[in-house]
């Protein structure tokens, strides 16, 4: 009977207009956001590439006059001539570890976004839940309403008893709306990123989180970061070179014989100031490039250390508050409630049952939405694709 019910419920869930967390994630690569990440990293990258490029081609000209002469040349002496930079520097080999870095960055960065979406799929359907969970005490709380009203009339209950439960069933409606609000916030987030209308499906939520085997291969953030330092380390070769470009050229003389031309080449005798300020500041750029990787390995090993802990201590809390805590307290109010319909407890005792058990349950909510936005956040710092792990 309860797997016909998760059926049904699936099913009714699948006929409206909803949206898996494999929809959402999917949907994030052709998204408007992920265009904008993409168009940046790409624009940042032609920037950067224009060091290991040489310019085009370049057209001279002279023209002269000089009105007396000792020969029978033209007054009017022109020059003209075509010229070319070379570039000698490996700067194919700058261009191409840039473009793999790109390649990574561009991962990265989407992959970002993906597990920003994931935790606003958490958020979303965190506060669905949380709505649901208070919409099913209101309406048990209106039916025993509706019960302590027919008892007053019979005057086998007090009035205050009534008034007391009509004011929780308007609380439960205030929380309710609150959570409504917060929903639809979390809901335009989610449109936001993914640019997918309709609602989250929330039944494919993970219930535990997934351990994250071999970080340093499966995590974008490594491999951008050691592309970055190959890229570094290609311009400073590139910067270094000795004689890094030469320029050659061929033009024409009216004053030469037109079946001549000239063939001319410009070899820059030194690197210049701006030429070692430019190697200077590569070296400092690749060292810095391999202090950020170094830095942020050791970041990373404290922050997953203390993930690691706080979702281990998550997990006891979960488990206790489902095997124990819950049960316990639902079996309370229960007792509590028989006890109060047959005049023999108080109805205050079975209010405070009711709200020890939906904060139990809220708490449980909370510590399972904690453990897996903890979750996402890791993996948008890391760089991972919340669909590979949470399949």
């Amino acid at each position: 009977m309860k797997h016909l019910l998760l059926f049904l419920s699936l099913m009714s869930a699948l006929k409206a207009d909803t949206n898996t967390l494999q929809t959402y994630l999917n949907a994030v690569t052709s998204s408007p956001a992920a265009k904008t990440i993409i168009a940046q990293t790409s624009s940042e990258n032609a920037k950067e590439r224009i060091q290991g490029q040489s310019t085009g081609f370049f057209l001279n000209g002279e023209l002269d006059y000089a009105a007396e002469k000792n020969s029978n040349r033209d007054a009017v002496e022109f020059h003209v001539s075509v010229e070319k930079q070379l570039i000698l520097g490996d700067g194919d080999r700058y261009v191409d570890a840039l473009g793999f870095s790109y390649e990574n960055r561009k991962h990265f960065k989407v992959n970002q976004l993906k597990a920003l979406v994931y935790e606003h799929y958490i958020d979303t359907c965190t506060y669905k839940e949380k709505a649901g969970l208070l919409e099913d005490a209101k309406e048990r709380n209106i039916k025993l309403t509706q019960l302590i009203d027919e008892g007053v009339k019979g005057g086998e209950f007090d009035r205050s008893a009534l008034l007391r439960s009509e004011v929780v069933v308007q609380k439960l409606q205030l929380r309710i709306r609150a959570l409504h609000a917060r929903y639809y916030e979390a809901l335009q987030q989610l449109r936001l990123f993914t640019d997918k209308e309709g609602e989250p499906l929330c039944q494919d939520l993970p219930y535990g989180v997934t351990a994250i085997e071999d970080i340093e291969s499966n995590a974008l953030l490594y491999q951008y970061l050691k592309s970055e330092i190959s890229t570094a380390q290609a311009l400073e070769n590139f910067q270094g070179t000795t004689l890094q470009n030469i320029t050659v050229g061929v033009g024409y003389d009216n004053e030469i014989d037109l079946s001549r031309a000239l063939l001319f080449m410009q070899i820059p005798l030194s690197k210049g100031s701006r030429q070692e300020s430019a190697y200077e500041a590569a070296i400092e750029a690749k060292m810095a490039a391999q202090e950020r990787l170094a830095f942020t390995k050791k970041q990373l090993q404290t922050q997953i250390l203390a993930y690691t802990n706080t979702q281990d201590i998550r997990q006891e809390n979960l488990k206790r508050l489902n095997d124990i805590l819950i049960p316990k307290a639902y079996e309370t109010s229960e007792l509590l409630l028989a006890r109060f319909m047959g005049s023999e407890g108080s109805y205050l005792a079975y209010i405070d049952s009711q709200t020890t058990l939906f904060d139990l349950l809220m708490q449980g909510i909370d510590t399972h939405a904690d453990a897996l936005r903890a979750e996402a956040k890791l993996y948008q710092t890391l760089g991972i694709n919340p669909l590979k792990e949470t399949k």
